[in-house]
């Protein structure tokens, strides 16, 4: 009957949808007050999920500031970056080294005789020839060459040798104006290692050895801390100072400065406290009143107020350890009177300059007495508020998706009985529009059987 509602008074003339319309809306208020409060649930869910993100992104940084990996970072500082440059691993010793580059290690080398062009012949003997040579202390290569054999033919005989031990035969442009092109043949890789030697030259084209000449030394030398060294490379030297690579650049003189990152020890205890700060300043926000002094969205809920409380008594935990540093007070936490809380980035950086160990004792504790660092404290405190089911923020998040839960079923039930008890007025409304559909027909009847018998009467 529903459907019919629209047709309602078309026949009595009477404004009986009009009537059912605001006897409805009348009783969907409380229908609309559950809707209503259903949305502000769906909202307080989606803030309960942000804030617990939040959270477990202060968590990652505290368990961050907990571990030891976090201490071990080094900063490499090279006072001349035109002569080397170097990166530490963690945990390398810090210290001081002075670093003295005498020479580069270079690639051996050789060259040829310059032509007039690269079709030139290096074997006019009349017969095969052979042109031997190694590498460091590697097996003789043996590349045959057949009579006639051309400049470039020579270069690509050798560099396309499946035996090739690492070197490279190219055919250069001198610039001579009358011979510019010469075959140079190059080790692939520094130092005396891979010194080229020639065992057998060619009868009518022989190589001068250019690089490594009268047994010049291929290798870089250099001397750490009073001591000399000689790698064959110039790169990814690992194997003089612990824990340092080093990658030399050029000759001349540098200090190298193995120190404890502190940079990026700061940079994670600002984060940390920034992003709690984050956090309680949303909840001041949305735990709040507008300015019609009105609560916003989470101003009712107690377990937000109670959350509050708990990140700033965590952030001033006090740690029992020994050393200068025993709270975050010591190294500059400030909370400011409309609750804003700050780390004095000068304080911070004085503490871990001059407190290093006392700060790192502070984060990791003290495990020979058995005493929890800050980062491990606040750790836990966060895994207790953000625990799957049974944390703070989840257990309010649980009751209010039960709370949901309910209303929609309230909702349903309301709307089910509603709509029963509108089909049912619908039917009677559309009874009573047909009763007086008809009650005003016999009434026109009747008016004018009377109209027409008063008239007769009269004649």
């Amino acid at each position: 009957m529903l459907g019919d509602i629209t047709a309602l008074g078309l026949g009595s003339g009477l404004k009986l949808q009009d009537i059912l319309d605001k006897m409805k809306k009348a009783d969907e208020v409380p229908i609309d007050r559950l809707k209503d409060e259903e949305a502000t649930l769906k909202k307080q869910l989606a803030a309960f999920d942000d804030l617990d993100k939040a959270l477990l992104d202060i968590k990652n940084q505290a368990m961050n500031l907990s571990m030891d990996s976090t201490f071990l970072n080094r900063n490499v500082d090279v006072s001349n970056s035109s002569v080397l440059s170097a990166k530490a691993t963690e945990g390398a010793p810090t210290g001081n080294h002075t670093i003295t580059v005498d020479q580069l290690a270079t690639f051996s080398t050789w060259a040829g005789p310059s032509f007039s062009s690269t079709d030139n012949v290096v074997n006019d003997s009349g017969q095969d020839e052979t042109f031997a040579y190694h590498v460091g202390n590697g097996d003789t290569i043996s590349i045959t060459v057949p009579d006639q054999t051309t400049l470039q033919g020579l270069a690509d005989l050798i560099n396309n040798d499946p035996n090739n031990p690492g070197v490279t035969a190219e055919i250069i442009n001198n610039g001579d104006p009358l011979n510019p092109y010469q075959l140079v043949l190059k080790a692939n890789n520094t130092g005396e290692a891979n010194r080229i030697t020639i065992d057998t030259q060619l009868p009518t084209y022989n190589l001068t050895e250019i690089q490594g000449a009268n047994g010049a030394s291929l290798n870089a030398q250099l001397t750490v801390d009073g001591i000399n060294y000689q790698r064959n490379s110039n790169n990814d030297i690992t194997d003089i100072i612990g824990g340092v690579t080093l990658n030399l650049l050029g000759t001349g003189s540098s200090t190298l400065s193995v120190d404890s990152d502190h940079k990026s020890l700061e940079e994670a205890i600002v984060n940390l406290v920034d992003n709690v700060n984050k956090v309680v300043q949303s909840i001041n926000k949305e735990a709040g009143y507008d300015e019609n002094n009105k609560p916003e969205l989470l101003t009712n809920v107690g377990t937000i107020r109670s959350l509050k409380s708990r990140l700033i008594d965590m952030l001033s935990t006090t740690v029992n350890v020994k050393g200068s540093i025993h709270s975050l007070y010591d190294l500059g936490l400030e909370i400011k009177r409309d609750g804003t809380i700050t780390i004095d980035q000068t304080k911070l950086d004085q503490a871990i300059s001059e407190h290093y160990d006392d700060v790192k004792t502070f984060f990791l504790g003290d495990s020979d007495n058995n005493i929890k660092g800050f980062g491990d404290i606040v750790n836990d405190q966060l895994r207790e508020m953000t625990q799957s089911g049974s944390g703070l923020l989840a257990v309010q998040k649980n009751a209010t998706q039960d709370r949901i839960n309910r209303i929609d079923n309230q909702i349903q039930t309301a709307e089910e009985q509603l709509n029963r008890r509108y089909d049912i007025l619908a039917r009677r409304f559309a009874e009573l529009d047909k009763f007086m559909s008809s009650m005003q027909n016999l009434s026109s009847y009747l008016t004018t059987e009377f109209n027409s018998l008063s008239g007769h009467t009269k004649s």
